[in-house]
């Protein structure tokens, strides 16, 4: 979690063969001072890290499209304006009539579609049931729950709740087969007022593939070994905190001026759209990703994401342009405080650089949703109709 006053450094560690490193917080305010605090860790293959459980079952990499049955979708909120984001590729208001949504009103019957590659619509009829999907899991605080979207086919939705005092993370991990190009749309719901730490839906890859998280915090990626993007709130204990991505690839930048040591990167943000706000209602989310496909550019890179079907960012390898603020990538127009209150009196704009991979072996190939929280207290945030997919998917209809 990212929070505008710096907290001591606090680490989980889980355990295999040898220590892995756990994701990590950046600051919010653009100044970049980190609360160096820990996400939670990695599990090796079926065993527990931290506060949670081993993971239950699990298909095989990638899994079965069908196990699970139909992915139902939600209502669409208000979204605001958007904070200089790109529109290409992007869809008002509704999703584009060529999305996928748009072919199975109601999510119904979606999972199905060839184009799916995974789809989870909590409908299972249990918890131990949904999670012999997946090859990693910290159940503890996983319930199903009959809060679901307005437009969802379904009757019930995941419910993850931790707390400071435990248990602390509650997530699932999800092994995909290798894809170079992915659309992962989702609905969620954010309890207000909550100390949030990493909340959000993590989607990335590993090289070589693995069946548990392995974020590694405060650590750059080398460019063949893994990158990840996610959306979480940036704030503590509001009503509506900002949202941005958590990003980690191997042209991150760090917070630190001369970077050092093993805390001198966490997730880079790069939407700051003070509109784009977890809420205590229904939203819908939608991340694109595509992989650099020369391994020696950011040429043909990509990185959008949509809230509502509203475009908040559609990031390619020449537009839009922007500046860095140490860890934070500003788009030009952006209007986040945390970016014009640090705006250079003149930037050179630049574009965001896109290269994850030096090597194409490292591909897209996990699915990875969470909520932890390590500070005192606790909240909840429920998810629903998660479709990942070979093209756009827009909110249901």
């Amino acid at each position: 979690m990212r929070v505008s006053v710096t907290r001591a450094a606090k680490w989980t560690v889980a355990t295999w063969a040898a220590a892995a490193l756990v994701a990590c917080g950046s600051s919010s305010s653009g100044t970049g001072a980190p609360p160096p605090d820990a996400s939670t860790g990695g599990s090796a293959a079926g065993g527990a890290s931290g506060s949670g459980g081993a993971g239950s079952g699990g298909g095989p990499a990638g899994g079965s499209v069908g196990s699970g049955g139909t992915s139902t979708g939600g209502s669409s909120a208000n979204g605001g304006a958007s904070a200089g984001g790109a529109s290409s590729g992007g869809g008002g208001p509704g999703g584009e009539s060529g999305d996928l949504a748009s072919q199975y009103p109601g999510d119904v019957g979606i999972a199905s579609d060839p184009d799916v590659i995974w789809a989870e619509d909590f409908e299972e009829d249990s918890v131990a049931t949904l999670l012999a999907r997946y090859d990693d899991s910290k159940p503890d605080g996983l319930s199903l729950d009959a809060d679901v979207p307005a437009k969802s086919s379904g009757k019930a939705s995941g419910k993850l709740t931790a707390n400071g005092a435990g248990p602390n993370a509650v997530d699932f991990f999800k092994r995909l087969p290798d894809v170079d190009e992915l659309w992962v749309r989702y609905y969620a719901k954010y309890e207000a007022n909550v100390p949030w730490h990493h909340t959000g839906v993590w989607i990335g890859g590993y090289n070589p593939p693995t069946s548990y998280p392995n974020p590694q915090a405060g650590l750059k990626p080398n460019g063949d070994d893994r990158f990840a993007v996610s959306l979480e709130p940036m704030e503590q204990n509001t009503a509506a905190p900002r949202m941005d991505t958590y990003d980690y690839w191997m042209t991150m930048h760090s917070w630190m001026d001369v970077p050092s040591g093993d805390t001198a990167y966490y997730g880079n943000a790069v939407i700051h759209d003070p509109t784009f706000t977890a809420k205590d209602t229904w939203q819908c989310f939608e991340v694109h990703i595509k992989l650099n496909p020369d391994p020696a550019s950011a040429l043909g890179a990509e990185l959008g994401a949509w809230l509502d079907d509203r475009t908040l960012a559609a990031f390619t390898d020449s537009a839009p342009l922007g500046y860095w603020v140490k860890d934070k990538f500003c788009m030009d127009a952006a209007v986040g405080t945390e970016c014009t209150d640090y705006r250079p009196a003149n930037p050179t704009l630049v574009p965001l650089d896109l290269q994850y991979r030096n090597t194409s072996a490292l591909r897209l190939n996990y699915f990875w949703p969470q909520n932890y929280i390590t500070d005192a207290g606790g909240g909840s945030v429920h998810y629903d109709d998660m479709v990942l997919a070979k093209r756009r998917i827009g909110c249901i209809r």
